[in-house]
């Protein structure tokens, strides 16, 4: 086996979220064969950055000791994004296989949440792009990656913070394909991932969006949560009335039906 280029892992060093974006508007095989050869702390970085469908497809086809070796070797940010990008029903087994016992709890508590919390039915599958992405590129990484007909994309940093939501009605009005999806997002305030189902229920902002990010308590998203998955899970715990939840369900529902609508047309009409 060859030994991998100095100045490729230099930059794949220095440089992760570029050398992300760049492959993953390739493809799969061009992922893994960026990531052949590289020290496995510089790819664990790489896959960290990718979009969320790639991290995942690339995971999935991993055994949970590789996995684990990239976790052990990650930065904290960097392993806890590798978590997030894994399936959840994989999260614990692989968790189990760290060898170095304060970063396993360290994710552990990152990461898996105690019933009757956000965190423990928060959504981890939504859209999401970086911030720096341009408004051309993040659509035909939409495309890429099957989201045709999602209705929410949620926008992150390069270290996978939260940022907001594509404005759907912005991005089809804008003039240049160059823009960065990121100054086309609203900012719909994050639900905290250690927040009580009940008390969740209470949120204000419920009454302008029928999903809200979830983020940990760095700010990291990790995922979504819809009104109705929470009502759901609210009355498996014990039924309770939802009051003005259930009283603004169908004018949101219309509302952003009609957004889901936009995000097609965009795709539809940015086609080469």
């Amino acid at each position: 086996m060859s030994a991998p280029n100095p100045l490729k892992v230099a930059f794949a060093r220095r440089h992760a979220a570029e050398v992300a974006a760049h492959v993953a508007n390739q493809s799969y095989d061009a992922v893994v064969q960026t990531l052949h050869g590289l020290p496995v702390e510089v790819g664990a970085g790489v896959i960290a950055k990718l979009p969320h469908a790639v991290a995942v497809k690339l995971l999935a086809s991993q055994t949970d000791e590789r996995v684990a070796a990239w976790l052990s070797q990650a930065a904290l940010d960097d392993a806890l994004s590798l978590v997030l990008h894994l399936d959840q029903a994989r999260r614990e087994n692989v968790l189990a296989r760290l060898p170095i016992r304060h970063i396993r709890q360290t994710l552990e508590r990152l990461v898996i949440y105690p019933t009757k919390t956000v965190g423990a039915i928060v959504d981890p599958t939504v859209a999401r792009l970086d911030g720096d992405t341009p408004l051309d590129q993040a659509v035909e990484m939409l495309r890429a990656e099957g989201e045709n007909d999602v209705k929410r994309v949620w926008i992150v940093d390069g270290d996978a913070r939260y940022r907001g939501l594509l404005d759907l009605s912005r991005a089809l009005l804008a003039r240049s394909g160059q823009l960065p999806v990121g100054e086309l997002a609203v900012r719909p305030a994050p639900l905290r991932a250690e927040t009580a189902l009940a008390a969740a229920l209470d949120v204000g902002e419920w009454l302008e969006h029928p999903e809200l990010p979830v983020v940990d308590h760095r700010g990291h998203l990790l995922g979504a949560l819809s009104r109705q998955r929470l009502a759901t899970a609210l009355e498996a715990e014990k039924p309770v009335g939802h009051g003005v939840l259930n009283s603004v369900t169908a004018l949101t529902e219309q509302y952003f039906r009609v957004l889901g609508i936009c995000l097609g047309d965009l795709l539809a009409g940015r086609r080469t």
